[in-house]
């Protein structure tokens, strides 16, 4: 695909909540949205469709040091980021998406959602774990 990959604007480091993910054996996984958590400059996994997300985790993170509760990751918050699409459902290029119930993207279509940005790159037809390249626009309203 020409002109693919990830352009960054803003990417930032946050501290991943000790629980991230409810602590997951396999720690933190790149190309997920994250959301704030309740601690003050920490990050969680988002896996809600009506909550707006930070950014995404732009590097794996290993369960054993999130659970030291220090882990800082890279979230890009601006840009182009890749993300892990968990479904195929309708996503094509300029698609508004949002974030599923395990931090990928899908098709934001239903009201209340809170889309993460516009689909900007595809390669060959997307199924149920392929990545897309999203234009990330914070700020978004949720659909009405």
């Amino acid at each position: 695909m020409a002109g693919a990959g990830a352009n960054f604007v803003l990417d930032k480091g946050f501290l991943l909540l000790s629980t991230y993910n409810s602590s997951a054996a396999a720690g933190a996984l790149s190309k997920r949205l994250v959301k704030f958590s309740g601690t003050a400059g920490a990050v969680d996994l988002n896996v809600a469709s009506n909550t707006r997300s930070v950014g995404v985790l732009m590097e794996n993170v290993d369960a054993t040091k999130i659970a030291t509760g220090k882990a800082v990751a890279d979230i890009r918050m601006l840009g182009i980021a890749t993300i892990n699409c968990t479904t195929s459902a309708s996503v094509v290029l300029g698609s508004m998406v949002m974030s599923s119930t395990v931090g990928g993207v899908l098709l934001a279509a239903t009201t209340g959602n809170i889309p993460v940005g516009m689909v900007v790159g595809i390669t060959g037809t997307i199924a149920d774990g392929n990545d897309v390249q999203v234009l990330l626009i914070p700020g978004l309203p949720a659909l009405p």
